[in-house]
């Protein structure tokens, strides 16, 4: 939890130092943008019941909610700071471990936070504008699931931490004005997690943790949304 808002405190502070720096005429826009359908994955090695055993899963984010900012540019507006926070709704498609298949239909949401080196270019005088952060990833969220057969309900919960690096390329049209259309993509790779599994049988739960060994979290989801500029 500490490093929950450690992180939180730091993507803040990113935030209004970006906006101190804009009122000196630098280059800032906040984005208002919401996410397609994508596409996740993960592997990783972790607890199961008497030996550590292979997982793997499929994940079809969509809707997800952001706003982030491409601020305080130096160097004629090259160099900047790129922080973003976003609710991520998904979906589970396809679950395993060591081979065998969970048809359980999880569904889940994150709560993501980024900060990071930013780049941005003119492309000529078209108005139109790239930018792309290199950012540290964190995601704090919950997969969920209940099944019922005859008279016992099941209900699955399985919380996550995630932790890696970003790559947030996007374009924004109409960038000399007040008004900006964007669209962008953001592409995770997570290489630390952490994973604890609750299962609830008729009011009675059971904890373990699966302690991820070899992670590599990778997502793909495309954005597009409103971009609000300001300064020059």
């Amino acid at each position: 939890m500490n490093l929950k808002k450690i992180f939180a405190a730091a993507v803040l502070c990113g935030t209004i130092a970006a906006g101190a720096f804009a009122s000196d005429n630098h280059t800032c826009g906040i984005d208002i943008a919401s996410g397609l359908v994508g596409y996740e994955s993960t592997t990783f090695t972790g607890n199961y019941p008497l030996r550590r055993r292979d997982y793997s899963y499929v994940g079809v984010p969509f809707l997800s909610l952001k706003v982030n900012t491409y601020d305080c540019f130096l160097l004629n507006d090259l160099l900047g700071i790129y922080a973003s926070i976003g609710i991520n709704p998904e979906a589970m498609v396809d679950f395993g471990v060591s081979g065998d298949r969970d048809s359980s239909a999880w569904v889940g949401v994150g709560i993501e936070f980024m900060v990071g080196p930013a780049i941005g270019l003119d492309l000529g005088d078209s108005g139109i504008r790239f930018q792309t952060g290199v950012p540290f990833h964190a995601e704090f969220g919950a997969f969920f699931d209940e099944e019922k057969k005859l008279d016992v309900t099941t209900k699955k919960t399985r919380e996550y931490s995630s932790f890696g690096v970003g790559l947030t390329p996007q374009f924004r049209f109409f960038a000399n004005r007040r008004c900006s259309l964007v669209v962008g993509a953001d592409f995770i790779f997570d290489f630390v997690m952490k994973l604890k599994q609750k299962t609830e049988v008729n009011g009675n739960t059971t904890t373990f943790n699966i302690e991820p060994k070899n992670v590599f979290r990778f997502r793909a989801l495309p954005y597009i949304g409103l971009g609000i500029n300001f300064g020059n």
